[in-house]
């Protein structure tokens, strides 16, 4: 078995790496590390972020497995 990353996939991971070093504030990122509880504000503020990237699906279609 090859579990080595294709092209495409280290492509996306360093995508994704850059985009957390980019993007993800750090008081959030801190929290985390501690081991801290997320606030509802924090949670609505990362999806935001996350939104505007188009990494977040605001709608999932049932017929793909949505409800």
């Amino acid at each position: 078995m090859d579990l080595r990353f294709s092209p495409d996939e280290a492509a996306f991971r360093d995508e994704v790496r850059a985009f957390l070093r980019d993007h993800l504030p750090v008081e959030l990122a801190t929290k985390v590390r501690q081991g801290l509880r997320l606030t509802r504000d924090d949670m609505a503020r990362w999806h935001a972020i996350l939104q505007a990237r188009g990494w977040l699906a605001t709608h999932w279609p049932r017929e793909w497995g949505g409800t």
